[in-house]
């Protein structure tokens, strides 16, 4: 990856001023491009970013002789990184222990987002895109936002806002503990600085002036690279995972972007968009005149098989699920209750409803707009034009709500 932005200045220092105890990060000469740290306690130097980037790419010098004695692991470096092994000195080893499965999309044998879209994806997808992008832009007043360059403080802070409770939403309702809440000082950092470089894009889709889905990428040379991304799931019915990656796309054509990766994970929207499969190492460097060296690279190498074992077993899975429930112990659980839906074949009786606002009774029953929409994604009409009607019970009566439109009319009873 030419420019490879998780190698840059800027996001090599601001990853470590934020995740190193040392403020003086050690540079390798024969390792072109990156800064590392030691590690507190054992004898080896880990790169800048560690496994918070997207795919690091570096260039072993030649011409310098001198390797140290020192070991060095290297994160998530795509197989596609040429490491010029074959001019490597005949002390460096260099390991590769496979991580994770990466997509790209390769745009660079296409004209036009409509070109790729019709030689990637299956008619049958084709099909279902089109009619859920038409449905959603019918439905709501839809905005898609694109932060890219220079961006006020002001702007940048409520749109860094918006997306860290988006990101929190979305692992709450996954019920899986994430790093990225205790990890946002530094992208709420690096993003503003990466902007202004145009080192970062933020494609933002909203819905009436809100975002309900967000996502950050980072940009090489010719290469848009997703780092992070989040979605309100009330609108899960509408795709718009899917609708946020055409506009990456779109936007890559825009801007003569050769490639978009994915980055690591495998995931259904990846398969369907992707045209390009590859893998990420870990790379364990040794200077194998050193037996401290080599010793320390290949106790590194079994740790590090280890884990893609355990990983394999989605051990890391289990892991992440159970911090979530460790931590929300004696928490108020969502209030989620049993429901059923009622067709009105008749027009109902109104004095035992009152028109009420739907945001403000998803205080109490979260999961009624999520029912909502999904009864929208059924029959298409403006959301603006729905009326919500609660029903006029007592107080030990589960209430009913009544959903009215064009093409709605329906109860859902809460029991």
């Amino acid at each position: 990856m030419k420019l490879n932005p998780f190698t840059s200045k800027t996001y090599q220092e601001i990853w470590l001023k934020h995740f190193s105890d040392n403020p003086n990060p050690k540079q390798f000469p024969f390792i072109k491009d990156l800064l590392f740290f030691k590690h507190r306690f054992l004898p080896y130097y880990i790169n800048s970013g560690r496994n918070m980037t997207n795919g690091v790419t570096y260039e072993i010098d030649s011409n310098v002789d001198n390797l140290e004695g020192k070991t060095q692991v290297i994160y998530d470096v795509p197989d596609y990184c040429e490491t010029n092994e074959k001019l490597e000195k005949k002390n460096l080893k260099i390991w590769k222990v496979r991580q994770y499965k990466g997509f790209l999309a390769d745009l660079s044998g296409f004209s036009s987002f409509e070109d790729y879209f019709q030689n990637t994806l299956h008619s049958k997808s084709r099909n279902k895109f089109r009619s859920t992008l038409k449905k959603f832009e019918s439905c709501f007043d839809v905005k898609y936002v694109y932060y890219y360059g220079p961006i006020s403080m002001e702007v940048y802070e409520s749109m860094m806002a918006n997306f860290k409770d988006l990101v929190e939403s979305r692992y709450s309702n996954l019920k899986i503990d994430t790093t990225l809440i205790n990890e946002w000082p530094f992208y709420h950092e690096l993003v503003f600085q990466m902007l202004q470089e145009k080192k970062a894009l933020i494609v933002s889709i909203e819905v009436s002036g809100k975002p309900i889905s967000m996502s950050l990428a980072f940009l090489g040379e010719n290469t848009l690279v997703g780092a992070v991304k989040a979605f309100n799931t009330d609108y899960y019915k509408f795709n718009v995972g899917h609708i946020e990656i055409s506009k990456f796309i779109e936007w890559c054509f825009d801007y003569d972007m050769d490639v978009l990766d994915f980055s690591k994970g495998e995931y259904e929207y990846k398969t369907k968009w992707t045209n390009t499969e590859y893998v990420y190492n870990c790379h364990v460097l040794c200077d194998s005149s050193s037996m401290t060296s080599r010793t320390t690279g290949n106790l590194l190498v079994k740790y590090f098989e280890l884990k893609q074992y355990l990983r394999d077993k989605n051990f890391n899975l289990f892991v992440a699920k159970t911090r979530f429930k460790i931590k929300n112990l004696g928490s108020k659980k969502e209030n989620v209750l049993p429901f059923k839906i009622l067709k009105v074949d008749t027009d109902f009786d109104v004095n035992q409803f009152e028109l009420v606002s739907l945001n403000a009774e998803i205080k109490n029953y979260p999961f009624l707009k999520r029912l909502v929409l999904d009864g929208l994604y059924q029959k298409p009409e403006a959301f603006s034009g729905l009326k919500v009607y609660k029903s006029v019970e007592n107080q030990s009566e589960k209430p009913k709500y009544a959903i009215t439109g064009i093409k709605q009319k329906y109860l859902i009873q809460i029991l």
